[in-house]
């Protein structure tokens, strides 16, 4: 899971490379900046990344805004956690180093996703119903974060939080709350309805993701309450916090558990093969000859009975009678046997829709080129695989399982059904299967 070896990288960072983050601070935000920039570029541009653990984990860790939402989790607990306690000794110095290092690397996930909502309102393709809704919360909460972040890292910087009011600083900070609040929300609207629908690994990231954020406010308003009444029992404070704390992780829990449970789980890889084992036509042939022998057996164990029984006066008579009938029929099958065998060399090459051999198209999809590769021998599709550019896996993955199985067993790509909830993703893959079996037509 992205989120929790990205927690691991920024709990490294902040209790093992404290101090050097805290000398030299300006090295880890121009590192932070050219991983940042390169993740862009790479999400940008045509380059195809063929190694898909390069592609689904490191890129999407700075893509998928995974790594810093965990330096932003790191910032958060900074302020949640017990005064004097050994966690706040090692990070308060360096809180402010770890958000402007958080915000640097939350921008690959801003302007990577960002460019793809904008791109999505021009073209009209915000979706329907649930969709719509969810794109419209996503973008707005992406446009608020963005705003409530910029100011906030800019005054964390020692040199402007020096020139300002210590109390308008510690109030304009105090929009930090709600900066934390949005985070979580919009990271539960974009995964719990994919959890719902039994997808891997978003109901396990949805638990993670609501115990790090439910925990950190649990123990802000611990620490809230505990400062104002310094002399009160901490027994029932704790125990409200812990029943605070598992109720609504249960809560997230039952709700996003998997709703579609006769389906199985949609992998989320951005392409995927299907393919025609070499001797799936082997049984009709095996019938055929089956049957072929069958029928012989047949007719000469009614030959032989007929023979036995029609005379007992003269076995020499006997045996002339059946040779005489055996050679005629065995010319006569002799003669069948020929056609037959002449007729399968000619007939698929008279009749042929498709040419023999691999054939390539190009569609429009979500966002960017869907490639599908198709594979045609003898009028059946042996093997087809689709690919996109930039399309988002999870709804690609669900396009592909529900479009490409159709095109395969119909040999067509006219009337086939769009998968809902992917539809511009559907389309794509069916133009671009379309162009495919246009250019292996006959």
């Amino acid at each position: 899971m992205l989120f929790i070896i990205s927690l691991l990288i920024a709990l490294f960072t902040a209790f093992i490379l404290n101090k050097q983050l805290k000398r030299r601070p300006v090295i880890f935000y121009v590192a932070a900046a050219v991983l940042t920039a390169a993740s862009i570029v790479a999400a940008q541009s045509d380059i195809t990344i063929n190694n898909s653990f390069v592609r689904d984990n490191v890129l999407g860790m700075f893509s998928r805004g995974a790594l810093g939402a965990a330096f932003w989790a790191v910032v958060m607990f900074t302020g949640a956690l017990p005064n004097g306690s050994a966690p706040i000794k090692k990070l308060m110095p360096i809180r402010g180093e770890l958000s402007i290092t958080a915000a640097v690397l939350t921008l690959s996930h801003i302007v990577t996703f960002g460019m793809r909502y904008v791109s999505s309102l021009i073209n009209g393709r915000t979706g329907s119903g649930g969709a719509f809704r969810d794109f419209v919360i996503t973008f707005v909460l992406s446009a608020a974060m963005t705003l409530i972040m910029v100011p906030l890292t800019v005054m964390s910087f020692k040199a402007v939080r020096k020139k300002m009011d210590a109390k308008t600083w510690k109030k304009i900070q105090r929009f930090a709350y709600l900066f934390y609040a949005m985070i979580y929300i919009h990271i539960m609207v974009l995964f719990v309805p994919k959890a719902q629908k039994g997808r891997e690994g978003y109901f396990l990231s949805v638990l993670v993701y609501s115990a790090v954020f439910i925990g950190y406010a649990v123990l802000r308003l611990r620490k809230y309450y505990l400062s104002r009444k310094e002399n009160a029992s901490k027994l029932i404070p704790n125990a409200v916090c812990a029943c605070a704390f598992i109720l609504p992780i249960c809560l997230c829990g039952v709700v996003s558990r998997n709703t579609n449970v006769k389906s199985k789980p949609v992998s989320t890889s951005a392409s995927s093969t299907f393919e025609t084992p070499e001797n799936e036509q082997a049984p009709t042939e095996t019938t055929a000859i089956s049957t072929a022998s069958t029928s012989k057996t047949t007719a000469t164990a009614k030959s032989t009975a007929t023979t036995a029984t029609t005379s007992d006066k003269s076995e020499k008579s006997t045996e002339t009678t059946t040779a005489e009938t055996t050679e005629p029929t065995n010319e006569a099958e002799t003669q069948n046997e020929q056609p037959a065998e002449a007729e399968p060399e000619e007939t698929p090459q008279q009749n042929s829709r498709f040419r023999n051999g691999t054939f390539e198209g190009t569609g429009e999809g979500y966002d960017g080129k869907v490639h599908v590769s198709i594979t045609v021998e003898n009028d059946v599709i042996t093997a087809i695989s689709a690919t996109a550019d930039a399309d988002d896996p999870d709804y690609f993955g669900d396009a592909v399982n529900k479009v490409i199985p159709q095109i395969k067993s119909s040999l067509s790509a006219d009337g086939v059904d769009a998968c809902s909830g992917a539809t511009y993703s559907s389309n794509g893959i069916i133009e671009a299967a379309r162009n495919a079996l246009e250019q292996a037509m006959n």
